[in-house]
């Protein structure tokens, strides 16, 4: 069996599944309905398990995952996290003021770091493009269901460039971009919760 051509079809049958959730996740602004929130969880759910699909396939590079080194790295990289009570995105204390606008900026933020992988794991950049449309429009989707939506222009920066991130060892490369999509996957995994939050709190 050819693993390249089942893994193609396989994108092909996601960016399929995409298309056909997006346009309606997008072209109702203000949310309306319980049904259009829901397609918010789904395409949440797709960048989870596209994000798995990637951090998997890194992880075949042998002694990279769960490397000692992994805790130091992560705190220089800066990525955005769901960590604590004051962001307002944790079940015990939800605050829909607090997370939602953290959502947004957050989101946003991750696209540097999708930017590197694209650098990093050339062969995934059709995947990983996707991820970004998906992300950035869910970041626009997010903002909209903020009951005031602020207009003020946001800093959404990282504070950190796709330079910062390269190396010119390849291990570490591998290792940040490994950390990156752990960090996705877990973040998307709690903003996933967040936005169910939302859905119930209407």
């Amino acid at each position: 069996m050819d693993c390249r051509k089942s893994t193609s079809s396989e994108w092909f049958l996601v960016y399929l599944a995409i298309t056909a959730i997006l346009p309606a996740v997008w072209s109702a602004p203000t949310f309306p309905n319980h049904q259009t929130k829901l397609d918010l969880e789904n395409v949440v759910n797709v960048l989870i398990s596209e994000g798995g699909k990637l951090y998997s396939e890194i992880c075949k590079t042998p002694n990279l995952c769960r490397n000692s080194a992994e805790h130091l790295v992560r705190m220089d990289l800066k990525l955005p996290e769901i960590t604590d009570i004051k962001s307002g995105c944790l079940s015990k204390n939800f605050d829909k003021k607090k997370c939602l606008p953290k959502i947004y900026r957050d989101l946003l933020s991750f696209q540097t770091y999708l930017d590197f992988l694209k650098e990093s794991m050339p062969s995934s950049k059709n995947i990983i493009d996707s991820m970004q449309l998906m992300s950035v429009q869910l970041a626009k989707a997010v903002k909209d269901l903020e009951d005031m939506p602020s207009e003020d222009k946001e800093d959404t920066t990282p504070g950190i460039t796709v330079a910062d991130l390269r190396s010119n060892n390849q291990w570490s490369q591998n290792l940040t971009s490994y950390i990156i999509l752990q960090s996705f996957k877990e973040y998307m995994e709690k903003a996933a919760r967040a936005i169910r939050a939302v859905n119930i709190l209407k």
